[in-house]
């Protein structure tokens, strides 16, 4: 028996050794994806991450690698990734608002993690104005409604300052409507100050309680508004 169970032992030693040498002998890893020719492809991960124009991650977006009509959706840090054949691929961004466009940028192998920033899309004819709101000593501050005023009416900017205390004059006006101001005809203007000031801060406004120390033009699109403490 034991002279039966020693030559079954080798016998089962014998076919493992052959088939690793059929293996080698194809030179084909079974793990290793291959195309419809039957050669072998490397798969690698290959990353976007997709920012606003204020260099800000964006979430939700469809991003898509070549024609495949598979999409991979950013995370809250702005990034997609897909595990693909190595090989260079033009990269899609779907799902972002009329607000951004966007240039096609290209990936490679050896160029695999690219960043996207998308530009601001206003209309044609008008400008994105920037309202920066900053503490005494330079510091943004976030969270401060403002407008922007011509001669005759005052235009509220979309949203309240970001953390870097800035805010544009473009973006979602009304989310259920769809309604977008994508810029604003280059002009003079005087910023309006809304809500949002911190409770020991105050503005310098003149006769019409616009800022008073700075304005926007046809030619200058970015009005800084500070603060200064109240005093007792």
């Amino acid at each position: 028996m034991k002279i039966f169970k020693r030559i079954a032992i080798a016998a089962a030693g014998a076919m493992f050794l052959l088939s690793l040498g059929a293996l080698a002998a194809c030179g084909t890893d079974p793990q290793t994806p291959q195309d419809q020719n039957g050669t072998t492809t490397e798969t690698v991960t290959y990353t976007a991450t997709v920012l606003d124009p204020t260099g800000s991650p964006i979430e939700g977006l469809q991003v898509k690698w070549g024609t495949s009509d598979k999409t991979f959706l950013t995370l809250e840090s702005g990034t997609a990734k897909a595990d693909l054949p190595a090989g260079e691929y033009d990269i899609s961004v779907e799902g972002f608002l009329p607000i951004y466009k966007y240039t096609v940028v290209k990936a490679t192998k050896d160029d695999r993690d690219k960043t996207i920033r998308l530009e601001w899309n206003p209309e044609d004819g008008k400008v994105v104005y920037t309202v920066k709101v900053v503490y005494p000593n330079g510091d943004p501050v976030e969270g401060v409604s403002v407008g922007l005023c011509d001669e005759t009416n005052c235009t509220n900017l979309p949203l309240p300052t970001n953390a870097q205390g800035e805010t544009y004059s473009i973006g979602v006006i009304n989310a259920q409507m769809k309604l977008y101001q994508r810029g604003l005809t280059p002009q003079e203007y005087e910023v309006q100050i809304i809500s949002g000031i911190p409770e020991d801060y105050e503005v310098e406004l003149n006769e019409k309680n616009h800022y008073a120390n700075d304005k926007a033009t046809a030619d200058k699109h970015t009005v800084t508004v500070t603060l200064k403490e109240k005093t007792a």
